[in-house]
């Protein structure tokens, strides 16, 4: 205990007390430029890590989801070669949630009144109430783009437009495809 009570009297003198300002100074500033030195994350690993961890945006995995599912059908087209797919989406996704609904008639002197009353469904799952989810309703997909090696002959294009259109449901002139830069 006696080597800790001098120390903390030396560190309680003034020139003492400035030394160690300046070491906790010097210290900070070598720990930011250290973290400046450190390799951030890519956008890549980032976005990846934000779809597993978030269940936020359900739009923009729809969106992701979509966009790898074209590229991996496209890719299996005679010519298309390496593609890559960017889908632009409206909206959000939506659910529409089951209802229990009941149906009253009272009759007050000779005047009939009906009344409705509805109430979400719920079920009981490992003792936790969940909403009964009676459908889904996906974002609207507005266009795709559609950059491939095999972009630049009109057969590859009709075939490449053809496909999108039929997956999607959506008009071919909601759909561009383009030849992938050499």
């Amino acid at each position: 205990m006696r080597i800790g009570e001098d120390i903390l009297k030396k560190l309680s003198e003034p020139k003492y007390k400035i030394r160690l300002a300046v070491v906790i100074g010097i210290v900070g500033v070598i720990l930011i430029m250290l973290s400046e030195l450190m390799p951030e994350k890519s956008a890549d690993s980032v976005a990846s890590e934000t779809a597993e961890t978030s269940s936020g945006d359900e739009s923009e995995l729809y969106k992701l989801k979509v966009q790898r599912e074209l590229e991996k059908l496209l890719e299996q087209i005679e010519g298309v070669g390496d593609c890559e797919v960017m889908v632009t989406v409206e909206g959000t996704t939506e659910y529409v949630y089951a209802e229990n609904v009941s149906r009253s008639a009272d009759n007050d002197s000779g005047r009939q009144s009906n009344k409705l009353d509805t109430a979400i469904a719920y079920s009981e799952q490992n003792g936790q109430k969940q909403a009964l989810v009676k459908k889904v309703i996906k974002p609207k997909i507005n266009g795709v783009v559609i950059v491939c090696s095999g972009g630049g002959d009109i057969k590859v294009n009709e075939r490449v437009l053809k496909a999108v259109s039929t997956a999607l449901d959506i008009s071919s002139g909601r759909i561009c495809v383009e030849e992938k830069r050499k």
